[in-house]
């Protein structure tokens, strides 16, 4: 595997699963492109008016940690919004590492404003969600196809969601821009078939990240207790951490993965349930 580079969007932020992804893929073999608008990724709502997070430079810090591993990794900033930023980033990779093997699109808008009823949802909120997680993610696979192609061989594996498969409330804008990423993961899958590249989603529910939580009342410490409160009410009893998407992406990217295509792999934990779940503590009579 030491041939392949990868390069991860979204790895700004030390808790987010851009992070997971890199080092998974980095542990590997793979040589990493690791990427962010910002170098501590863009704070969300909570983050934002709690002031000084996301200020650190978590790229040049996975990036140290990478390297100090003797792996190889580099890391650019970029908006994957923008033409020439794309362009520029999985050009980074190219040049560094002469190829690209695997595009994993992970990078996404940062939430709170969007979290709204439609009628109070902004046209440039609105935007600003598409510009990111649809557009953003069409840019760059409008730039590595090529690559990809060249080589005959490519793995491009998008991050969605669950809002972009079920009905979420209040979510228009998020929920649309992931219904996207799957539409086009599967219209590329047959574009690009042919030329031994695979193109496949990932639909994360309940992640255990700093996006999981955008009131700004809540502390850090708060915002813990309440994603794995409500983590409980999942049938696997707990939210889904970056590892369980690292891991899923490292399954896509692999060359064994080369016949599946296409594909939306959700990744919940076995959903959110509205009843009780039976749990080890209700059979006393088991046996560990």
């Amino acid at each position: 595997m030491s041939a392949r580079v990868a390069l991860v969007t979204g790895c700004g932020k030390p808790d987010g699963a851009g992070q997971g992804i890199a080092r998974r893929l980095a542990a590997a073999g793979y040589a990493v492109v690791v990427t962010d608008r910002v170098p501590g990724g863009v704070p969300n709502a909570r983050q934002a008016a709690q002031s000084g997070t996301g200020t650190h430079d978590g790229l040049t810090t996975l990036t140290a940690e990478l390297t100090g591993t003797g792996a190889r990794a580099v890391s650019v900033l970029g908006d994957i919004g923008r033409p020439e930023d794309a362009a520029r980033m999985v050009g980074t990779a190219v040049d560094e590492f002469g190829r690209l093997d695997v595009l994993v699109n992970n990078a996404a808008a940062p939430q709170g404003a969007d979290r709204a009823d439609i009628g109070e949802t902004s046209l440039q909120v609105w935007q600003e969600l598409l510009h990111t997680n649809l557009t953003g993610t069409f840019l760059m696979c409008r730039e590595a196809v090529p690559v990809m192609r060249g080589q005959r061989y490519g793995r491009i594996v998008n991050i969605s969601s669950m809002a972009g498969l079920s009905a979420a409330p209040r979510s228009a804008a998020y929920s649309a821009s992931k219904a996207g990423v799957v539409g086009l993961t599967r219209a590329l899958a047959m574009d690009v078939a042919g030329w031994g590249i695979t193109v496949n989603a990932i639909c994360p529910g309940l992640l255990a990240t700093s996006r999981a939580v955008l009131d700004p009342a809540l502390d850090d410490e708060a915002a813990v207790a309440a994603v794995a409160a409500r983590g409980r009410s999942i049938a696997v009893g707990r939210a889904g951490r970056p590892d369980d998407v690292a891991a899923a992406v490292a399954y896509l990217a692999a060359d064994d993965a080369g016949y599946v295509t296409a594909q939306t792999l959700v990744l919940d934990g076995g959903g959110l349930s509205p009843f009780p779940l039976p749990r080890p503590a209700d059979h006393a009579g088991d046996t560990p």
